[in-house]
């Protein structure tokens, strides 16, 4: 089976994929999350009012280094003591403090990134993408866009493929894709699409239980079962997270 898809490829001088509730450190996952990709893309298509586009990403990837520096960061508390030496407002019955915090900077980022979506909407993305805001995580990590085409996937058997020499990407995998592949990695519960609530607060109740992986060149051959996965032309594994019509 062959899918027409569309593969973009960005570079990232400097990048943080935020960890919710990482606190004191401001860490960082190793690729950005679906939930990240999904915002980004559907900022490229103009998407307004809830508007939501049905579509799977398979995200892979790879950075060269990480530090960490020192933020000042300002936040409002609730007022405890007349006595608080911070600074208060009343109006709001809070205090402003500041303290410090330590970031994960992921350093020289390259990300390969699949979607596969309605043959339009892939279209959308090609022609729209240069006129959107070049910024994947937070607003100050920008991007460089090195190539965006729609290909055409090919299936390859999986013992064949393990014994290539293959490009050394670490990637998320679908949690049942992990354990279909007997693949060993860190776990992790994603944020993939979330609801409104009155108070126009965002609510991530859909995650996805993925695996991340470094590489797959730590397998061995004669531990694999006789499966099909599917590959670009690259030879780079794309195993598509989302929407499950558009999931492979």
């Amino acid at each position: 089976m062959s899918l027409k898809v569309l593969k973009i490829k960005l570079y990232q001088p400097f990048a943080n994929y935020r960890k919710p509730f990482s606190y004191g450190i401001v860490d960082s996952y190793p690729l950005p999350p679906p939930s990240t990709v999904k915002g980004w893309l559907h900022n490229v298509l103009g998407a307004k009012n809830g508007e939501y586009y049905e579509m799977a990403v398979s995200i892979s990837g790879r950075f060269d280094s990480t530090v960490y520096d020192i933020q000042k960061i300002i936040k409002f508390d609730r007022i405890r003591k007349e006595s608080n030496p911070n600074q208060i407002l009343r109006e709001y019955s809070s205090t402003v403090i500041s303290s410090m915090v330590y970031v994960t900077n992921l350093i020289d980022v390259e990300l390969c990134i699949y979607v596969n979506s309605k043959p339009e909407i892939l279209e959308r993305i090609q022609d729209n993408i240069y006129s959107s805001f070049w910024g994947l995580g937070r607003k100050e990590d920008l991007m460089r866009l090195d190539y965006i085409e729609i290909i055409e996937t090919k299936t390859m058997d999986y013992f064949g493929y393990v014994q290539k020499q293959l490009p050394s990407y670490g990637m998320y995998l679908k949690q049942r894709t992990a354990e279909k592949l007997m693949v060993d990695g860190i776990n992790f519960r994603l944020n993939y699409k979330y609801d409104k609530t009155s108070d126009n607060l965002r609510i991530f109740k859909n995650k996805r239980d993925v695996v991340y992986i470094d590489s797959l060149n730590l397998l061995e051959p004669s531990l694999i079962f006789n499966e099909n996965v599917l590959v670009d032309e690259e030879d780079i594994l794309i195993d598509l997270i989302g929407d499950e019509e558009y999931e492979n």
